[in-house]
């Protein structure tokens, strides 16, 4: 009797955890609708009105393009991957939330194109993240493995890591600072001209700030090392003091955060942002609106402004220039610049910033300046391929590049004798 009602009890509570995996993946399509209705509804009560100045504006949208946009959403979600198995699925859900659904909704709001070419741009971004999100069901591609051992792994990883520490000591011996806020951009304006003096220091400098510092975190908590961990914290804060990119010390935070929520995903991960990213932005809104400069209003300007409504005024900002003006075709790429080039004289963030700002474009003057200054990495996997090859085209290379999820994520695991990589499978 006894094993009987542990088995019924087992089963009832594997029916419970069943029927709760199965109502977040259900969820996945109602969690997206509920983070676009309010992040509309913040641009709407707070971002426009007190950020307008600076290019985020708003103008009543074509209701049909504005339902539309509802719709795709909605409807590539049903297709998108739920349960995460490999790492370039979270950087898929990550892009899905801070890209492409402000992509869909912020250029609705500058209207600085024709309705049609809105709804082109719909178009295009959907399908080019609904042809990645079918790529998840392909197959992988199997390769080789050639391990290695454990001290001639760590010899050499410990070689390359001192190294481009040291060449980074080297390259800002006389700009290491540790800014406050009010210092940031001046720390930053003294890194540009170091980057400038000596080249090829940015590819260092991202080395250690996006493989091996978090690699070093990664590991130490898979591991339970915590010297790892406060080796890898602190060279990001030696990064930080380089170049003074805020972004770098939320990097030991996004490890942890990534590491404790994906370690027993189940399909729950995807919907549980959403809604996570859906209370943030309600949250937020409300106790900010009529709130003065502080730490409040400094919390929302970071995560509402610049990591959602920031990428999607770039998209429309980069379409609507690039519709006018030609197109880079990588020639701002080391090498490639050497064969094709570029038909600008200045970057093209700064060219641009100089178009709007001086009153060429349809944003307000002085806009183009503070547009540049908050420009991000998470939009440029859009706003680079228009740059180079113009939206339609940037969407159906980016889509058809299905190679990129089908190859294996690797993760290095340390065994006793050999050092191993395996893909989720």
């Amino acid at each position: 009797m006894r094993i009987l009602k542990q088995m019924s009890r087992s089963e009832s509570g594997d029916a419970s955890k069943v029927n709760l995996r199965s109502i977040l993946r259900l969820s996945m399509p109602f969690s997206v609708l509920i983070f676009c209705a309010i992040f509309n509804w913040s641009y709407v009560e707070w971002i426009s009105p007190v950020w307008g100045y600076g290019g985020l504006t708003y103008k009543s949208p074509n209701p049909a393009l504005l339902i539309f946009g509802y719709v795709l959403a909605g409807t590539l979600c049903v297709f998108s991957p739920l349960r995460i198995r490999r790492p370039s699925q979270v950087i898929y859900w990550i892009l899905y939330f801070t890209v492409f659904i402000p992509g869909l909704f912020v250029p609705l709001f500058l209207q600085l194109d024709n309705e049609l070419t809105l709804l082109l741009m719909q178009l295009s971004m959907t399908s080019g993240m609904l042809l990645i999100a079918l790529s998840y069901r392909m197959p992988l591609i199997r390769f080789q493995l050639y391990p290695i051992r454990p001290r001639l792994f760590w010899a050499i990883f410990f070689i390359i890591f001192g190294l481009a520490n040291a060449i980074l000591f080297v390259a800002f011996r006389n700009n290491l600072h540790l800014a406050s806020l009010k210092e940031v951009y001046e720390v930053r304006f003294r890194s540009r001209e170091v980057s400038q003096e000596y080249s090829g220091i940015n590819y260092i400098s991202n080395l250690l700030n996006y493989v091996i510092n978090p690699f070093l975190i990664a590991y130490g908590l898979y591991s339970k090392r915590r010297m790892l961990i406060a080796l890898g914290s602190a060279g990001q804060i030696f990064i930080y003091a380089t170049a003074a990119l805020k972004s770098v010390l939320f990097g030991p935070i996004l490890v942890v955060a990534f590491y404790y929520s994906l370690r027993k995903d189940r399909g729950g991960w995807a919907p549980k942002i959403g809604l996570l990213f859906a209370g943030l932005f309600f949250f937020l809104t409300t106790f900010v609106i009529g709130a003065k400069p502080g730490i409040l209003f400094n919390l929302a300007t970071v995560t509402l402004v610049r990591s959602f409504a920031m990428p999607g005024s770039f998209i429309a900002l980069y379409e609507h220039f690039f519709e006018n003006f030609p197109h880079t075709y990588l020639s701002h790429v080391t090498g490639i610049s050497l064969l094709i080039h570029s038909p600008y004289q200045l970057p093209t963030g700064m060219e641009i910033s100089t178009f709007y700002s001086g009153g060429g474009g349809q944003i307000r003057p002085g806009a183009g300046e503070r547009l540049l200054l908050c420009d991000g990495w998470n939009c440029r996997v859009w706003t680079a391929g228009n740059s180079d090859y113009g939206y339609y085209l940037c969407r159906c290379i980016l889509g058809s590049g299905l190679l990129y999820p089908k190859i294996p994520n690797c993760v290095f695991c340390i065994s006793s004798n050999n050092v191993h990589y395996f893909s989720y499978q």
